[in-house]
């Protein structure tokens, strides 16, 4: 995906090892599952992917996703985690 141009994923949750592979690769993976809740009962549950309708904005600093108007917590990516991704992963 990183090299089709998609610089994250969004999702409810990851697998530890598609995380750690993710990481080692230089991609990002953000866990929000709040977010996910609240798409799905908005646009339903038939899509598993949405593309081109939603506009977020992620705040590294303050460790939020803001989505349609609202704010969602997110987890600060570790010192390794960000290495690995400013160095495009191992």
């Amino acid at each position: 995906m990183k090299f089709k141009g998609i610089q994250l994923v969004i999702a409810g949750s990851f697998s530890e090892t598609y995380k750690r592979n993710a990481l080692n690769n230089g991609f990002l993976t953000i866990e929000v599952p709040e977010l996910v809740d609240d798409l799905k009962n908005r646009y339903g549950t038939k899509k598993l992917t949405l593309k081109g309708n939603i506009r977020a904005t992620v705040d590294f600093r303050r460790s939020v996703i803001d989505v349609n108007g609202k704010s969602y917590r997110i987890g600060p990516a570790g010192i390794a985690a960000q290495e690995l991704i400013v160095t495009g992963g191992l």
